[in-house]
């Protein structure tokens, strides 16, 4: 993997930060944000060389826009994630605390290190250019969607073990030798797309066998993406003390999201809950008989007011027993067990 494709950016000029990163063909040069021929407030409607800027540098802190110098509803979204990332506030206005704050995040974003030579082991509290570089880095294997800030916090955290779950390793959170190796010699692949291939939501699964339970794990209560995250104690009522909110795991309609997430490109609920899930678009009731591998099954009180969910993983060849993947409570880790029946199905299609 060459870095310099992922992070082509530079230092120029004497406090100012401008992205080097080629444009669009259509999009005028790009200006440095604090230039006197930028606007005080950048906002929506737009469009110039001061806009290029803003899309390259919010793309290096890990934003996905085309950049055509153009300020649309795209590059407001992003804007507005950015600002609320930063404790700034989210109006979508690109006034000089945004500015400020982007510059430095995008110019932490740019100095890029060899993780393997320059970086020691990196986990919760790490900081630094060897952090961004592996924000960037984890970004571009879809591990999570990272602001680079170079702060590894639970966000950082998620993505690691993300990428932990994809490669078949040790799933602790620590961007250690082995980490750093897949990241370097691995290829990054796209999230997959149009259809949903049962096979891979159900490998996404498997991958986080032995995950712990945690309460609100998986939902991005801190804006980490999908995948094992700190939980809440907001509304638990599981064993005593609560610990959900300093233990890294999955619940069970988390261990859902991550499984279409990583095996489909589909985010069910956008982080929502069981029933939350049950409404989503891409879900389609179906009865018990029509099951299928990858479908799923949700127990509640009726079909869109339900508290727990499991993943039908069809029938296992070695015993003949149908089977599932589950997250089920507080104390148990994620595991591939017998199916239960009697709740209410539906199918996931794209």
């Amino acid at each position: 993997m060459s870095l310099g494709l992922a992070l082509a950016s530079v230092l120029t000029g004497v406090g100012a930060y401008t992205a080097a990163a080629a444009p669009a063909a259509a999009a005028p040069a790009p200006i440095p944000l604090t230039s006197s021929a930028c606007p005080a407030d950048l906002q929506q409607g737009e469009a110039d060389g001061c806009v290029t800027q803003l899309q390259l540098e919010l793309n290096l802190t890990g934003a996905q826009l085309t950049v055509d110098g153009q300020f649309g509803s795209a590059t407001g979204t992003a804007v507005r994630t950015f600002q609320a990332s930063h404790s700034l506030t989210a109006d979508g206005i690109v006034g000089p605390a945004t500015k400020s704050a982007l510059d430095a995040a995008a110019a932490a974003a740019s100095a890029t290190v060899d993780l393997r030579t320059q970086c020691g082991d990196l986990q919760t509290g790490a900081g630094g250019a060897c952090v961004s570089t592996l924000q960037t880095m984890l970004n571009t294997f879809h591990a999570g969607r990272l602001t680079v800030d170079g702060q590894f916090g639970p966000a950082t955290d998620t993505a690691v073990r993300n990428f932990q779950a994809a490669h078949t390793l040790t799933i602790d959170g620590i961007a250690g030798t082995a980490v750093k190796n897949a990241l370097y010699t691995s290829t990054p692949a796209p999230l997959p797309s149009g259809a949903v291939d049962p096979i891979k939501v159900l490998n996404a699964a498997k991958s986080y066998l032995g995950v712990k339970y945690v309460w609100g794990g998986g939902h991005s209560l801190r804006g980490e993406g999908p995948g094992p995250s700190l939980g809440t104690c907001d509304q638990y009522t599981g064993p005593q003390p609560c610990a959900a909110n300093t233990t890294v795991g999955l619940d069970c309609s988390g261990l859902v999201r991550a499984a279409f997430w990583f095996g489909a490109g589909i985010d069910l609920a956008h982080g929502g809950g069981t029933t939350e899930q049950t409404l989503d678009s891409h879900l389609t009731p179906i009865t018990e008989s029509q099951r299928r591998p990858g479908d799923v099954e949700y127990f509640g009180a009726d079909a869109h007011n339900t508290v727990h969910v499991v993943l039908y993983a069809g029938t296992d060849p070695t015993t003949g027993a149908d089977m599932m993947y589950e997250a089920k409570e507080t104390n148990t880790n994620v595991h591939y067990v017998t199916l239960r029946t009697g709740g209410y199905w539906y199918h996931v299609s794209a």
